[in-house]
């Protein structure tokens, strides 16, 4: 498939990247923190419910 040349170009960047600090990783880790963070919608939590109840409801009857 191939020599392993752009892995050992990926290992070389990845070490590169990791002594430094890199604003695009910095800015990707907010948002992802920000919106891990959100309070869940509550239309979701009802979806969620009405999930659980056909699944409860479903069990009883095996």
């Amino acid at each position: 498939m191939g020599s392993g040349k752009g892995k050992e170009r990926f290992n070389a960047i990845g070490d590169e990247m990791s002594s430094e600090f890199d604003p695009l990783t910095a800015a990707l880790r907010q948002m992802h923190d920000s919106v891990a963070n959100e309070p869940i919608p509550d239309d979701f939590l009802d979806l969620l419910d009405m999930i659980d109840a056909k699944m409860a409801a479903s069990k009883k009857f095996e």
